[in-house]
C-alpha cells in the first residue's frame, strides 16, 4: 500500500470505531506529517465529541507541546524532529471512551549540491557517460533526477524502490554519443526532492557545462608534390574532408606565411605559390578544427619550362607529298621535359625527347590541318606548354566523280529539273557546262523539254590543272493514244447501230406476236361457229326420226 494511502485507512479507521463505541469520530490533519529534518511541526486532532470533559493529545518519543486546545479541536506542535520515520498515535478520549488514529512522520533533507562531472571534447559519433551527483538526500525515494540536453530530456531516473528513511547520496549516469548538434548545448542535471501531496516541493540543479562537440576524422590533403616553373605562380590547396565546425587554416611554404582564399563550404584553402629560383621547398598546412590541431606537409619543385618551338618544311604543300615537321627546346630545358605533335586532337608523333620529327603525307582532305607541338612534365600532372600552332594549306587540281557529277541523268518532260555537277579541288575550281557548244547553268531548275535530251561537257578550271567530265542526260516523254481516239468514236458509233438493230428486232418480234394472236382469235371463232351449226342440226335429224316412229 502507498505510504500517503495507509494514514487515510486509519483515520477511516477510527471513525468506524468512534461510531461502533461511543459514536464520535476523529480526525488528523495533515494525515501525513512531514517536516525537514530538525525542524517543528504542527499537527490539528478534530473530533466530533461533545462531552465538555473529552480531550485528546498525541503519543510519541519526540518532544512536544500543545499548542492549543478547544472543544471539538486540539494543536500539538512536535518539536525539533530528528528522526527520519516516525509514527504518532493520535488518541481522544470522549465519555471515557478512547479513540487512537495512528500518523505517519517523515522527515526529509534537500540536497545541498547537485553536481556534473567534467565532460571533455567529444569527437561526434564517440560514446561518453554523463555523471551527475546528488549530496545526502532523505527520503530517497522521493528523488527523481532527470539530465537535461538543452531543454530536451536526455534520461530521467526514480528511486521509487528504495525503502532507507536515512539520507543518502546518489550518483545517475547516461550515456551519450555526441552528434553536430550537440555543439554548444547545455547539460545540466535536476534534483527533484517531490513530498506532495503533503509536502512541498524542491528543486535544485547543477551548474550547466556545454558540450564541446568535433568531427576531424581524416588529417588534411596536401598534394606531396607541387612543380612550377621559376617565376610562376600556381595554385596549392589545403583540403579537409567531413569536419565540424568550420575548419581554421594556415599555409606556410619555406617557414613564410602565404595568404589564402577560403572555399564557400569551408573545407578548402588555396594559397598562390611561387618561386624565383629553382630547388625543393617546404610547404606546410596546419589545420585547426575545434580542439584538433593537424598538419600535412609538401615539397615544392621549382624548374625552368621553356616554350616548345614547331617548325614545317612547307605551309602550302601539294595533295600527295610529304612535310616533315619538327618540335625542339631551347638548349637550357630540363631533361625530364617531353615532347608530342598533334594535328587537331590527332597525335602524330607520341611523347619524346627534343628534337621530335615526323614525317606527314599529305592529302585533299587535310587542308586546314592545323599543327602544334606540347611540352610535358611526366611528373607532378602539370599542364603541358604548346607551341604557336601552324595551319596547313593543302593545294590540289580541280577534280570531278559519280558522286559530285553523275555521268547519267534522267529527266521528265514538263518537270523543273536540274543539271547535278560539282567539282572539288583547292583552290575552289570554276564549273562551266555545255550542251552543243551553248552554256547550260548546272545547279539551276530549268524547264524540261525534248530538246534537252543529250550529251553535256563540264569544264572545272583552277590554278592547278583542268578537268572535263560528260554527261548524257535522258528526257522522258508520253505521246497522245491515237488508236484509243479512233476506237473512242467507233465503239460509241457501234453501239448506237447495235441499239437500233436490238429495238427493230424487238419491235418486229412484238408485231409478230400480236399478227399470231389475232389470227389465232379468228380461229377460235370460227370453231365456234361451226360447234353450233352442227347442234341445230343434230336437233333436227332427232326429230324427224321421232315423227317417224308408229
Amino acid at each position: 500500500m502507498h505510504p500517503a494511502v495507509l494514514p487515510l485507512a486509519l483515520c477511516t479507521l477510527g471513525v468506524i470505531t468512534g461510531q461502533l463505541g461511543a459514536s464520535f469520530e476523529l480526525l488528523v490533519e495533515p494525515a501525513v506529517l512531514v517536516v525537514e529534518h530538525g525542524a517543528s511541526v504542527r499537527l490539528k486532532l478534530k473530533t466530533t465529541c461533545q462531552d465538555p470533559k473529552a480531550y485528546s493529545n498525541v503519543e510519541t518519543s519526540i518532544l512536544k507541546r500543545l499548542v492549543t486546545t478547544r472543544p471539538g479541536e486540539t494543536v500539538v506542535e512536535l518539536l525539533n524532529v530528528t528522526a527520519w520515520k516516525s509514527s504518532i498515535l493520535c488518541y481522544h478520549v470522549c465519555n471515557q471512551n478512547r479513540m487512537t488514529v495512528p500518523t505517519n512522520l517523515i522527515a526529509y533533507r534537500v540536497p545541498e549540491l547537485v553536481e556534473l562531472e567534467s565532460i571533455p571534447p567529444l569527437a561526434v559519433g564517440t560514446s561518453h557517460e554523463l555523471a551527475c551527483s546528488v549530496s545526502s538526500v532523505a527520503p530517497i525515494r522521493n528523488l527523481t533526477v532527470i539530465l537535461w540536453r538543452g531543454s530536451e530530456v536526455l534520461h530521467t531516473e526514480t528511486f521509487e524502490q528504495h525503502s532507507q528513511d536515512e539520507p543518502a547520496a546518489v550518483r545517475v549516469t547516461h550515456r551519450l554519443t555526441a552528434q553536430r548538434q550537440d555543439n554548444g548545448q547545455n547539460i545540466t542535471c535536476q534534483a527533484l526532492l517531490n513530498l506532495a501531496p503533503y509536502g512541498p516541493r524542491f528543486n535544485t540543479t547543477s551548474e550547466p557545462q556545454p558540450l564541446t562537440v568535433y568531427e576531424f576524422p581524416e588529417d588534411p590533403k596536401l598534394e606531396p608534390h607541387i612543380y612550377l616553373e621559376t617565376g610562376e605562380m600556381v595554385n596549392a590547396s589545403c583540403t579537409v574532408g567531413r569536419v565540424f565546425p568550420t575548419a581554421q587554416f594556415k599555409l606556410a611554404l619555406a617557414n613564410h606565411t602565404l595568404p589564402f582564399s577560403t572555399s564557400q563550404d569551408g573545407h578548402q584553402a588555396t594559397a598562390e605559390v611561387s618561386h624565383s629560383q629553382p630547388g625543393n621547398f617546404g610547404l606546410v598546412c596546419t589545420v585547426t578544427v575545434g580542439p584538433v590541431e593537424r598538419q600535412k606537409e609538401a615539397t615544392v619543385h621549382v624548374y625552368r619550362f621553356p616554350l616548345p618551338q614547331l617548325n614545317v618544311s612547307t605551309t602550302s604543300p601539294a595533295a600527295g607529298t610529304a612535310v616533315t615537321v619538327g618540335c625542339i627546346l631551347p638548349r637550357d630545358h630540363s631533361d625530364e621535359l617531353r615532347l608530342q605533335i598533334r594535328a587537331g586532337h590527332r597525335v602524330l608523333a607520341g611523347w619524346g625527347p627534343s628534337p621530335l620529327l615526323f614525317n606527314l603525307m599529305m592529302q585533299e582532305e587535310d587542308d586546314g590541318m592545323e599543327l602544334s607541338c606540347d611540352a610535358k612534365l611526366p611528373i607532378g600532372g602539370k599542364t603541358p606548354k604548346t607551341s604557336t600552332p601552324i595551319r596547313l594549306t593543302v593545294t590540289a587540281g580541280p577534280r570531278m566523280d559519280d558522286g559530285s557529277c553523275p555521268p547519267s541523268q534522267n529527266w521528265t518532260e514538263g518537270q523543273d529539273e536540274t543539271l547535278h555537277c560539282s567539282a572539288q579541288g583547292n583552290p575552289s575550281p570554276s564549273l562551266e557546262c555545255t550542251k552543243n557548244g551553248e552554256p547550260f547553268p548546272s545547279g539551276v531548275p530549268q524547264p524540261v523539254t525534248r530538246a534537252h535530251a543529250g550529251t553535256y561537257q563540264c569544264r572545272a578550271t583552277n590554278p592547278l590543272g583542268t578537268a572535263v567530265r560528260n554527261v548524257t542526260v535522258w528526257v522522258h516523254y508520253h505521246d497522245p493514244d491515237v488508236v484509243l481516239l479512233v476506237l473512242l468514236p467507233a465503239v460509241v458509233v457501234a453501239a448506237l447501230i447495235a441499239g437500233g438493230v436490238g429495238y427493230r428486232i424487238y419491235y418486229h418480234k412484238k408485231k409478230i406476236r400480236e399478227y399470231q394472236l389475232q389470227k389465232r382469235q379468228r380461229q377460235l371463232e370460227m370453231e365456234q361457229r361451226r360447234t353450233v351449226g352442227c347442234s341445230e342440226e343434230t336437233a333436227a335429224l332427232n326429230g324427224s326420226a321421232q315423227e317417224a316412229q308408229p
